[in-house]
């Protein structure tokens, strides 16, 4: 169960906001609740295209000295980049660029299997190739062992990146980062491809030739590194979604071609995000970053299209090692399903591709709201990968526990670390600890609504304004809006039973569903149903009619208590762990009547997936109902399939005393009854 915001825009700053502007009120009350409050916050938005000038970052100046001296001077560059899709994008916009130049200029991507950033045998390496300058995009800042190798060997090193700064900045010509604290530049939210795109505009002397020149290369690089898309990052976003349309890069051209795109519609960030840069990324996860580098290199349609279908061919073995993954994980849980009452999912296999784990703990993140570490083990060592939620900050659990690690680093919400195999389950404990102590309740994945729609505002015109907020992304993603009290009509599955389609009322609105996060089978409600529905909205054309479209994000009963539900459900993951305080223990002993009401509901179900909505359905507390399931599967009357929250009726051969239920018994006992 997801956790729900909805956001109330502020009825004075609405108000102002219409009466300065003079937009729709259905757009500006969108606007309002993503904090653009005034006319100029609007102009900002939606009418931003220039850039601030690029000698305003801190070392810009004497990056584009040195740069320039090298090239004028036939010294050997080579661009030392990072294997993800803002990494490749930004090696492969500086080197073209320097090339065109005439710069004798190469270019080394160092594989997932050397590691992120420089390393020192690659710098070995290029040394012996005759490097004479070493400029990094997407990586360096925290180079600074590396930065000194550099220079004992007698080259010359420039740094460009845009990750968080150390206290320490390397040893360098040029160290350009928006986030050092000396930077005087006003945008701070640059991915790395952005950076390099100001460092060719310094060069260069201009900004507007160069946009048109590398904006399809550096959206993709923006959109794949998932930064904010305001500011800069939306101007190059949009300019390069423009330009995409009819790229001259013909490996972007056959990319696109083959991931889906057809020629005169439209390309989206979303297309970018779902389609483009997971195969960009595939080479890098997969095989060799080099292959997208060539990719972008190809000089001809032949090569550009073999290159395009294998990277194609790499991001769909790609899926299939992420699905093997998340289904190893689901039988180790359906082995234990008190892993997932734990405040944080730790599980670990043998041979998991380190490529693809990270992609695998998103997934399982979205799958079941909490926050988890992937640990593959190879050989004396593993590698982990994290991905959390609102509730738990990873750096500072991975910190607590330093002492059991090789190596550790991330984010708020991504991390990774490395790890001597034989410390694995001794690092569990430790973390297990910590998110008992950190995490009070468990909450799942928070999804934020902008704004309860009204059944009045359901309208083609409204939801056709959506459109003038693209390019979607981090930071300015599609709206996402709240439909209160729907009452199920009907409802069909779509796609062999894959998806649901459901029809459903809306005050004086009688419109159609559908939901891709549930397969028919697993649709929890049924006509008559009064439910919530959080959706995204869009517009569709077909046979001459223009159409809403509603696409569920998430639903639930009208009268769902979100608060509640989180207490129960902690109170029931404490109770498992043996954790939980005797005193609340006692209102979660359930009575005869309790039970006989459930087992009737099965009955009349049969199969149900979402025991959380069968629950509601009940009204029966979370923590209440699953200690029911849990005293009929000790009966072997029910049983529960973790991995997809599926309660399933088992036909009793005999009649079963509930009252001698060992579950029971164990809970009475603790609660002192």
């Amino acid at each position: 169960m997801n956790k729900w915001k909805i956001n109330i825009p502020d009825k004075d700053i609405l108000q102002k906001l219409i009466k300065e502007t003079g937009l729709p009120v259905f757009i500006c009350r969108i606007l309002a609740s993503r904090g653009i409050t005034s006319r100029a916050d609007a102009e900002v938005f939606f009418n931003s295209s220039e850039f601030a000038d690029p000698l305003t970052i801190k070392d810009m100046d004497k990056a584009v000295i040195t740069l320039t001296e090298a090239v004028e001077s036939g010294r050997r560059i080579t661009i030392y980049g990072d294997y993800d899709c803002d990494g490749v994008t930004s090696t492969y916009m500086l080197y073209s660029y320097l090339e065109a130049l005439g710069g004798e200029v190469s270019w080394y991507i160092p594989t997932r299997d050397e590691g992120y950033g420089l390393n020192k045998p690659a710098i070995d390496l290029l040394k012996k190739q005759g490097t004479e300058l070493i400029v990094t995009v997407d990586n360096g800042i925290s180079a600074a062992e590396e930065a000194d190798y550099i220079k004992e060997l007698g080259m010359k090193l420039v740094i460009t990146d845009h990750h968080q700064v150390p206290e320490k900045l390397p040893l360098a010509e040029a160290v350009v980062d928006p986030h050092r604290p000396d930077d005087l530049s006003e945008y701070k939210h640059l991915a790395g491809c952005g950076v390099v795109l100001k460092l060719i505009m310094a060069m260069e002397g201009d900004c507007d030739s160069v946009l048109t020149q590398y904006a399809d290369i550096a959206a993709i690089g923006t959109v794949g590194d998932i930064v904010r898309l305001d500011g800069e990052n939306r101007i190059i976003v949009r300019e390069g979604l423009r330009l995409m349309e009819n790229t001259e890069n013909m490996g972007l051209n056959r990319l696109l071609a083959l991931s889906g795109h057809e020629d005169g519609t439209e390309i989206t960030s979303t297309f970018l995000a779902f389609s483009i840069c997971p195969r960009i990324n595939a080479a890098g996860r997969y095989s060799s970053p080099k292959t997208a580098m060539e990719l972008f290199l190809c000089g001809d349609m032949q090569s550009a299209s073999a290159k395009a279908a294998e990277l194609c061919e790499l991001n769909d073995m790609r899926k299939k090692a992420e699905t093997e993954i998340v289904a190893q994980t689901e039988e180790k849980l359906r082995s234990d399903p008190d892993l997932l009452n734990r405040r944080l999912l730790i599980v670990s296999g043998d041979g998991w591709k380190h490529g693809i784990i990270g992609i695998a703990s998103a997934k399982l993140l979205h799958k079941y709201g909490k926050p988890n570490i992937v640990i593959t083990r190879e050989g004396d060592t593993a590698r982990g990968s994290a991905r959390s939620t609102e509730d738990l900050p990873l750096y500072p659990l991975l910190e607590s526990c330093s002492d059991l690690l090789l190596r550790y680093g991330g984010h708020t919400k991504a991390a990774g670390l490395t790890i001597s195999s034989d410390l694995i389950d001794t690092f569990t404990e430790a973390a297990y600890r910590y998110c008992a102590e950190k995490i009070k309740e468990t909450t799942g994945e928070l999804l934020e609504a902008d704004i309860e729609i009204f059944p009045t505002e359901m309208k083609v015109e409204n939801v056709e304004l959506i459109d003038n907020l693209e390019p979607f992304g981090e930071g300015n993603p599609m709206p996402l809006f709240l439909l209160r009290d729907c009452v199920i009509r009907s409802k069909k599955p779509l796609k062999d039973g894959r998806y649901t389609s459901f029809a459903f009322g809306f005050g004086s609105v009688e419109t159609r569903a559908v939901y891709f996060g549930s397969t028919f089978d697993a649709f929890p409600f049924e006509e008559g149903d009064r439910i919530d529905i959080l959706a995204n909205l869009t517009v569709n054309e077909y046979n001459d009619r223009r159409n809403i479209n509603v696409l569920v994000k998430d639903a639930r009963f009208s009268d769902f208590r979100q608060d509640r539900y989180f207490a129960a459900k902690t109170a029931y993951e404490d109770m498992r762990c043996g954790t939980v305080d005797g005193r609340l223990l006692c209102r979660m002993i359930p009575d005869n009547a309790e039970l006989r009401k459930v087992y009737d509901i099965l009955r009349r179900t049969g199969v149900l997936s979402k025991a959380e909505i069968l629950a509601d359905r009940a009204g029966i507390n979370c923590c209440k109902f699953r200690t029911i399931l849990d005293v009929f599967a000790e009966f072997g009357l029910a049983a529960v399939d973790v991995t997809d929250d599926s309660v399933k009726l088992i036909p009793a051969s005999a009649k079963a005393d509930l009252t001698k239920s060992r579950v029971l018994a164990q809970m009475r006992e603790l609660a002192g009854r």
